[in-house]
């Protein structure tokens, strides 16, 4: 299994939970201290990955590659979240998020496509807020809106390839937020508390992450299904 965002979050939990199922894991992301220490223990291959640069994707792809032959399954979980009001996202912000959130995706399916077993699946983070994104996320909901439209491209023109977009709701103990700046953050958790988008409790990672790697045995072993988009959200939690 190819994992790209394994460095934290959903993908570092996903690739935890593909190795206790006995999966041979390859690890890519930007910060590779925090990929090596995981695959020591994963007794698996991590690899620098900038993927809003196509040169590295394709090194990172035919390193992987050449280290455990034929994917059966590849996980997109990378993205960039520019926290700003929509006037204050400057252009170069809406290219970055653009080139990461979709075309990074994109171009890691076009890179693995001479790297594929028989019965691969693949896997890609997509967004719960898609179709009404909430204040300060204008760049990561509109290049994910992208990103949606790239993957019915592929199962369009690649009908035999399982393609799953899976829309994530809010996921406790990620780092979506990281280095946002208080005060802003302050403000918008306010507007989304407001229109109601935020859940009295977040799904737990760990729990994302084993509902994740269930779904790749599921559609390799009915090849005539594919679940093309699977919505994870957090569960009705009753207070006490």
């Amino acid at each position: 299994m190819l994992i790209v965002g394994a460095s934290s979050g959903v993908g570092r939990a996903l690739a935890i939970a593909a190795h206790e199922r006995g999966a041979r894991v390859a690890l890519a992301a930007r910060r590779i201290h925090l990929l090596d220490e995981l695959a020591r223990e994963l007794d698996g291959h991590a690899y620098e990955l900038d993927v809003s640069d196509p040169s590295a994707i394709e090194r990172t792809v035919t390193a992987a590659a050449q280290k455990l032959g034929a994917f059966d399954a590849v996980v997109y979980t990378t993205a960039v979240v520019p926290l700003a009001r929509v006037e204050d996202v400057d252009p170069a912000t809406w290219v970055h998020a653009f080139r990461v959130n979709a075309v990074g995706a994109s171009h890691v399916l076009r890179t693995v496509l001479p790297f594929l077993s028989p019965d691969p699946v693949v896997l890609v983070a997509s967004c719960q807020d898609v179709g009404d994104p909430r204040a300060g996320t204008a760049a990561y909901n509109t290049s994910k809106a992208a990103l949606d439209e790239m993957l019915r491209a592929w199962r369009g023109e690649h009908p035999n390839l399982p393609v799953i977009r899976v829309s994530l709701g809010p996921t406790a103990d990620t780092e979506i937020l990281r280095g946002a700046d208080p005060e802003l953050l302050d403000a918008l958790y306010r507007a989304w508390t407001e229109r109601g988008q935020l859940p009295a409790q977040m799904s737990d990672v760990a729990s994302v992450a084993d509902t994740l790697v269930s779904l790749i045995p599921v559609a390799r072993r009915n090849p005539t299904v594919i679940a093309e988009v699977v919505e994870l959200a957090p569960r009705y939690q009753p207070r006490n």
